[in-house]
């Protein structure tokens, strides 16, 4: 498939020439479970010695997460942050992404489709609920229906139409307003109970249930046998203290986003796994005014973007190069430098003749057709690795003679700018659905910069709604339709990662569905010698 894709890109290019510990009320139970571990008694303070400090360490055989007692632990409403990392552990969805962003079935034993839009779903039998009954195809419809009226996921789930029992036992049916094949990619949407939305902590079926200050692995789950963690517990850490949380073994993991607005700055050997996100980082045109909105101009300036080096110094290699639109992790199209679309400054003189930019004055700055030419390159200052990125951008443009000149905004005055045009170009990052649906960009409400939308709107119709090799050529025909116009550049899709001490965990597989994906499945040392 994979030659058969290099060969499409080639003819058409041819042709065209792109801290502290904190307390949980006591929550249900089932019976079963192990008694767990007595906690520490004390946590070191300023007044203890490095000696009881060092004892206390080695004393600390257990393991222990974030949370926040401020925010819930309902994941049809909470938003927190670390709380929403802890869903994956107490509660489960009908499929999860691995990750590198594939869709793998987990309370859906099994699905068919025929033509995208009509699916059935055969739910899992045997499933148990924490409080001991077990999972019916109602708990389901109730999950996706309650879903799907939450302000949380009721855009990621706006393209259902109807979820309802099947005719066949253990079966239910969602229908959707129009096809999409990487509907599973949307369904890691947990599962509750029939009734409990309404709680603060609804019941769940996951690998864990709520304890007081703990998590305990709940012994009816199908995969309990295999755990070698049965007690997890909670803590309360500010987000100030994380690196000494985690620097003291008092937080034995974290889930962090090495671009995000929260510095970490952990000074020890310890482990990082990293796994895709649907997170795009892109340079957007003004496509409506100004010299920006002639296609020619674009895609030179666009060989401008020097992908690798924002990359490495913008975003410390967290992040996947991405010439082309599509995520390069789903493996559609190769997404390789060799398409012409990528960083060139040969490539750029020869598409700046084309398109009229050239120094006419002799001033030592390029000139749009004989006329003087200034561009405005606008980023939210709250984030230093835009902030990072769009100053490579500005210094690689500046360097070819380019005078464009670069404006830090708050976030609320970068969206206003955004929302009333007022830029030539801007720097954005935004987290798409995970089926990578790209219509909010092209004729939705991310269209900042005027795109002509409706070539786009089939294409992106006709990539989320074919499948198999026809889902490939789907996804090339939008990566070259969208590099020939460079209404946007896609520069990466970020990562995210898990730090956990050298040595403790093995077998983490987190994803952007949970960073305990897999968790009855880790090898758990928290030997402190």
């Amino acid at each position: 498939m994979r030659r058969k894709i290099k060969r499409i890109a080639a003819a058409f290019l041819a042709l065209t020439a792109l801290s502290g510990c904190g307390f949980l009320p006591q929550a249900y139970f089932t019976g079963g479970h192990e008694d767990a571990a007595e906690p520490p008694a004390e946590e070191p303070d300023d007044n203890t010695t490095a000696h009881e400090k060092e004892i206390y360490l080695k004393a600390d055989s257990v393991f222990s997460v974030n949370y926040s007692a401020a925010q819930e632990l309902n994941p049809m409403r909470s938003t927190g942050y670390y709380n929403e990392q802890l869903f994956s552990l107490l509660y489960e969805g009908l499929f999860a992404l691995t990750g590198d962003l594939k869709a793998v079935p987990v309370l859906c034993e099994s699905y068919t489709t025929e033509d995208g839009r009509s699916y059935y779903l055969k739910i899992l039998e045997g499933v148990k609920f924490h409080d001991g009954t077990e999972l019916t195809t109602q708990d389901v419809v109730y999950s996706l229906n309650t879903a799907r009226s939450s302000s949380k996921y009721s855009a990621r789930l706006s393209d259902i139409s109807a979820v309802a029992p099947a005719q066949e036992p253990m079966t239910v049916k969602i229908t959707l307003r129009r096809a999409n094949y990487a509907l599973p990619a949307l369904l890691d949407v947990p599962i509750i109970k029939d009734g409990s939305a309404d709680g603060a902590t609804p019941v769940g079926t996951g690998p864990y249930m709520l304890g007081s200050g703990m998590l305990i692995a709940f012994s009816s789950h199908r995969d309990y046998a295999s755990t070698s963690l049965r007690t997890i517990y909670l803590k309360e850490i500010d987000p100030d203290d994380m690196a000494d949380a985690f620097a003291d073994r008092s937080l034995d993991i974290v889930g962090y986003d090495p671009t995000g607005s929260v510095s970490l700055n952990i000074h020890m050997v310890h482990e990082t796994r990293y796994y895709d996100t649907s997170d795009l980082v892109y340079l957007g045109f003004n496509c409506k005014r100004g010299p920006t909105s002639d296609t020619f101009v674009r895609q030179a300036l666009s060989r401008l973007v020097n992908h690798d080096a924002i990359i490495s110094d913008a975003y410390g290699n967290a992040a996947r190069r991405s010439i082309l639109l599509v995520n390069p992790a789903l493996g559609l199209v190769d997404d390789i430098n060799e398409t012409g679309y990528g960083y060139s400054r040969a490539n750029y003189n020869r598409l700046a003749a084309a398109a009229g930019l050239e120094d006419t004055d002799l001033d030592s700055f390029t000139d749009y057709n004989g006329e003087p030419m200034s561009l405005r390159l606008i980023v939210n200052s709250e984030s230093t690795a835009k902030l990072e990125a769009a100053q490579r951008i500005v210094s690689d443009m500046q360097d070819m003679g380019i005078n464009v000149t670069l404006e830090f905004m708050s976030f609320s005055n970068y969206q206003r700018a955004l929302s009333q045009g007022n830029f030539d170009m801007y720097l954005a990052e935004v987290r798409l659905k995970a089926d990578l649906d790209f219509g909010a960009l092209f004729y939705g409400k991310l269209n900042y910069g005027g795109i002509q939308g409706d070539e786009y709107r089939q294409l992106v119709l006709d990539f989320l709604g074919k499948d198999g090799e026809e889902k490939s050529e789907a996804a090339l025909a939008l990566d070259i339709y969208t590099a020939e116009d460079a209404s946007i550049v896609p520069i990466a899709w970020k990562q995210r990662t898990v730090l956990t001490h050298l040595g403790v965990v093995t077998g983490l597989a987190p994803s952007q569905s949970g960073i305990y994906n897999g968790v009855l499945g880790w090898k758990v040392n928290l030997d402190r010698d």
